[in-house]
């Protein structure tokens, strides 16, 4: 029998997908009855959270009685600082995805038009269609946005056009003459949403800084979070770099106290822990090569990544491999949402967690 709340919710939602995230922990230990579990499905940073964010959040709790500023004004005031843009220009977000989510609100209506594509992080089809519009989707051969067949794809109807970069979940990216295209492409009136998730462990010559962008008054947003390279995702606290006006209007449809006071302290305090930045990146990039080289020598094929993670395809169906890997105590991320049945995304860790993965993969393969 049909629930009925579903003849009470509005239509829009018989089509859409929720987003599943990665399993956590608990959930296989419950369902499993393993210990000693590695997850490696999320793209969180192993080495935990900053040490300062850690103090800052600590120093914190006593006043958590009291609202958060609704402004997020200090930490607001400190990205200006740290990045050399206007503080009116920097929105807060509950993480980067509440940001996909405000763009959404604040420029799309039925009629109008989005674009993104099957392999581009799973939010984007779902805060556009909240709104009522159905995403075009661009193939994504090799992995990757097809700049030119976005393009052709572009009507006056469209409004935003979403591109990670690095992309999650392939870890791919495009290189900054692509985007140069792609934004010279725009209608008047449409925003390219660039996701910098990634941006810290991207480390290409020619990879593009969106915030360059936004201070040539190009029609970009450009969005950044603590969650991964600072080692914040519990905190949920997310950064955007637009024009004021975009901004403005992003304000208008923003939760009051939509980041909390214990995220703003740590990402404020995160961001002078430079030490660790620094750490995650050189552990990053042996890591990257170290996971690589191991899923190679088990005979699987890898996608070059600008990221924390490489999308791994195991030339069969990945459900049976991954719940294998749950009962060894090994968390990946599969990817059929995706359209990529037989992939899945395996997060950097430490040596000792790749060495486990690797132990656990030639015991199932």
């Amino acid at each position: 029998m049909k629930p009925v709340i579903s003849e009470l919710a509005r239509s829009i939602l018989e089509s859409i997908e929720p987003y599943i995230p990665g399993k956590p922990i608990s959930e296989v230990a419950r369902e499993f009855g393993v210990t000693d579990i590695i997850k490696l499905a999320s793209n969180e940073n192993p080495a935990g959270p900053s040490p300062k964010a850690i103090a800052a959040v600590q120093a914190a709790l006593a006043e958590v009685h009291l609202y958060p500023d609704g402004a997020a004004y200090t930490l607001r005031q400190k990205l200006s600082a740290r990045f050399d843009y206007p503080a009116d220009g920097i929105l807060i977000g509950n993480g980067s995805v509440e940001i996909m989510e405000l763009v959404c609100e604040a420029f799309l209506e039925p009629g109008l038009e989005a674009i993104t594509g099957p392999q581009a992080f799973f939010k984007y089809r779902i805060a556009c269609q909240i709104m009522g519009v159905q995403p075009v989707m661009i193939p994504m051969p090799n992995y990757n946005y097809d700049v030119d067949a976005i393009i052709k794809a572009i009507t006056p109807k469209t409004r935003l056009v979403f591109i990670a970069n690095p992309n999650n979940p392939t870890g791919t990216y495009l290189p900054k003459a692509q985007v140069d295209r792609l934004i010279g492409a725009l209608p008047p009136r449409a925003l390219l949403v660039l996701d910098e998730a990634y941006f810290e462990f991207a480390d290409k010559p020619d990879y593009p800084n969106g915030l360059d962008y936004v201070r040539q008054g190009k029609r970009v947003v450009a969005t950044r979070t603590f969650s991964k390279a600072y080692g914040l995702a519990g905190l949920r606290c997310g950064y955007a770099f637009a024009a004021p006006e975009i901004v403005a209007a992003m304000h208008k449809v923003r939760e009051v106290f939509n980041c909390n006071s214990l995220a703003q302290v740590a990402g404020e305090a995160a961001l002078d822990d430079v030490e660790f930045l620094q750490a995650t990146l050189k552990n990053n990039r042996i890591g990257l090569g170290d996971l690589k080289s191991g899923l190679t020598k088990l005979g699987l094929k890898t996608v070059p990544s600008a990221a924390n993670f490489i999308l791994t395809d195991f030339g069969r169906p990945i459900g049976p491999i991954f719940t294998e890997l749950l009962k060894r105590g090994v968390i990946v991320r599969p990817m059929g949402p995706y359209d990529l049945p037989s992939c899945a995304r395996i997060s950097v860790g430490f040596k000792e967690h790749h060495q486990k993965l690797f132990q656990a993969l030639s015991q199932i393969l």
